[in-house]
């Protein structure tokens, strides 16, 4: 009974879906650590653009830290599923790549990475606080250099390092490690404290860039020494989270690509992607077009159902094309029947305004009792589909 709780647990993540039993198809050996286990990999996918996840799920070896490090859930979120996003290219799930949370690189090495580069009184100070307690220190920090352990405003830019695995086929019942996503997070506003004062500094976007490229090189060389990956391709992306207060998620700048066998990576490609907040400023100056169509959507909604209490909207863009947007409709809940006459007057609005057919949409109506009704309508489809809730 305990393993099927186990299997049914792991299989209610967002990657992949179960069936309601397993076959002997998907029983395979998992070849890693140069051991051999069994392993199942599910038939059932929710689309073809996820990753069946090799089971039992086990945790990543650092996974705590991305919590720690990042500002917000949205970030912690979009760092994760955006590397998966990037992974479709070098692994694409649709060649029978699969996908486990990272096993090599370990809490204690990412935390490590994480810190300053000590010198001077610092790393004298940092050692002695390390030979009284008895404890390992290693100067491994791919943060910028300090002397003075007093220097809080010297910015931090690496934020949080994730690491992901993917597994190939080699036949029908075995599987390899076929390569390695590993995202670096960095820092958009460094947050300090001087003299109990709470402080902070925007940082620079070209530096964080310049940053960034050097941390990655650094983490590519050192990750090639563990001997499980010395001959896996690695894909490495570079993150730039959002400040604090930030309603949007941050967005993937950049990656690059270091060749089976090499420790060097092979140039960076840029990666042209951004979340806007409608309505805002932000989004009135960098997206004209698009927030002039939601304040005309929004209007039409108010000037029919007096009961609305606003609507707001999440957008992605990728390669400056509107990709995907989540829309927040709160209402004053009087009765279903204008619940019901809402759904509908919106859905003919997101055929007017939103028509194009590349957008995945999402439609939440809300009261204070709880969701009314969900409208989502997926990149290629023509009729969204409805649900009101009862």
């Amino acid at each position: 009974m305990k393993k099927w709780i186990v299997i049914l647990a792991a299989c209610s993540m967002l990657l992949s879906a179960c069936a309601p039993s397993f076959g002997d198809d998907n029983e395979v050996v998992q070849e890693t650590n140069n051991e051999k286990q069994k392993a199942i990999i599910p038939k059932s996918t929710i689309s073809d653009a996820d990753y069946s996840v090799v089971l039992p799920f086990k945790t990543g070896a650092a996974r705590g830290l991305t919590a720690e490090n990042l500002n917000t859930r949205l970030d912690l979120d979009q760092f994760e599923t955006g590397l998966m996003d990037l992974a479709q290219e070098p692994f694409p799930s649709k060649n029978n790549y699969y996908y486990q949370e990272g096993q090599y690189l370990k809490e204690d090495q990412v935390r490590g990475w994480l810190r300053y580069k000590y010198e001077g009184k610092a790393l004298e100070t940092k050692e002695k606080e390390a030979k009284d307690s008895k404890q390992e220190f290693s100067n491994a920090g791919l943060n910028p250099v300090i002397s003075d352990l007093e220097a809080t405003d010297t910015p931090k830019y690496l934020a949080s390092v994730l690491e992901q695995n993917y597994f190939k086929r080699v036949d029908d019942k075995t599987i390899e490690l076929g390569g390695v996503m590993i995202g670096v997070a960095l820092n958009s506003v460094h947050y300090y404290k001087q003299d109990d004062i709470a402080k902070e500094t925007k940082l620079d976007s070209s530096t964080i860039r310049k940053e960034g490229e050097k941390i990655a090189a650094q983490i590519v060389k050192q990750t090639r020494q563990n001997k499980e990956l010395a001959d896996v391709p690695i894909t490495v992306a570079l993150y730039v989270q959002q400040p604090k207060s930030s309603i949007v998620p941050g967005e993937f700048i950049a990656k690059s690509e270091a060749k089976p066998g090499s420790s060097n990576l092979e140039g960076w490609k840029d990666i042209n992607e951004s979340y806007q907040f409608f309505p805002s400023p932000e989004a009135k100056s960098e997206k004209p077009e698009d927030a002039d169509t939601f304040e005309r959507f929004k209007e039409e909604i108010g000037d029919y159902f007096p009961n609305y209490t606003g609507v707001i909207g999440k957008a992605h863009y990728k390669d400056d094309e509107l990709k995907e947007l989540k829309i927040e409709i709160p209402m004053q809940f009087y009765g279903k029947a204008e619940v019901i006459g809402l759904t509908q007057f919106v859905i003919e609005k997101i055929n007017q305004y939103f028509p194009q057919d590349y957008i995945d949409l999402e439609i939440n109506i809300t009261s204070t009792g709880g969701q009314e009704a969900l409208i989502t309508r997926k990149a290629g489809d023509k009729k969204p589909v409805t649900h009101i809730f009862k």
